[in-house]
């Protein structure tokens, strides 16, 4: 009779700590843990470089901010892939059965609107993914500012050009950057965005008298050589020859790649 009694405590204490724990945890439904699982999924890779790009990329799709909102970005800049380098809180509503027409009703279903914490490291949402949360009060969607556009503009060829043979015969790689810094034209503006594009990428490299130039961005890589006997040439070499693991994208290698016939 002792242990029947001891038995009957212990699963009433299961079923009141079951109880509690239900009731304390914070509003969601299957439908928001379902969406919450597959935004956190699906913007962990490719990795984002930052706190606003995961924004960006769970905002993809999801364009009614009554259904869907980020109200939290959380930037923790780190180089361990193993800790968290960003944190999202997002809001997700949803309509039940309030939304849709009674004949199409087996059963009523009240509106629930949930929130919930996802934390990202380099391999993309921690532990058993995101996890529900008490919705701050007051909170407004964040609409993360737009993405500079990255790249190289068709201005930088010729500029690259008068640049190189302006240069006096003898200068430091110093004075070379300063040189491209002071001298390369203004970056255009994007239409969509209005912003201006990204600033490219320099370096310089000085050697006998030779200098190699690049700037990169978006994923181009425009050389520029000048040689002892005068000669100045810029081009954009194929990706193939600029990409890691091959030469690479360095005023050293657009030395080096002067001489190198392009892949056929």
């Amino acid at each position: 009779m002792k242990s029947l009694g001891v038995a009957l405590l212990l699963l009433l204490a299961g079923v009141l700590g079951a109880i509690g724990y239900h009731a304390v945890r914070p509003d969601g439904s299957g439908y928001t843990d379902k969406t919450a699982e597959e935004v956190a999924d699906r913007i962990g890779y490719p990795v984002p470089r930052d706190g606003n790009a995961y924004a960006r990329a769970a905002l993809h799709g999801n364009t009614d901010p009554k259904y869907f909102a980020v109200i939290e970005i959380t930037d923790t800049p780190t180089n361990d892939t193993e800790k968290v380098r960003a944190t999202l809180v997002f809001r997700i509503y949803d309509p039940g059965t309030s939304e849709s027409p009674p004949s199409w009703r087996l059963w009523e279903q009240d509106p629930v609107t949930a929130c919930y914490r996802a934390d990202f490291n380099y391999y993309g949402v921690l532990g058993a993914g995101p996890e529900r949360v008490r919705c701050p009060e007051n909170a407004t969607p964040i609409t993360p500012p737009p993405v500079q556009k990255t790249g190289v503009p068709d201005t930088y060829l010729d500029a690259f050009k008068t640049i190189l043979a302006e240069l006096p015969p003898a200068v430091t790689q110093d004075e070379v950057l300063a040189a491209l810094r002071a001298e390369l034209p203004p970056m255009p503006v994007d239409e969509q965005t209005k912003l201006p594009w990204a600033e490219p990428r320099l370096d310089a490299f000085v050697r006998d008298g030779q200098i190699g130039i690049v700037a990169g961005g978006g994923g181009q890589c425009l050389n520029g050589v000048r040689l002892t006997g005068g000669t100045v040439a810029a081009w954009y070499p194929p990706r193939v020859q600029t990409q890691p693991g091959e030469y690479g994208c360095s005023g050293q290698t657009a030395l080096q790649l002067y001489s190198v016939p392009p892949p056929k």
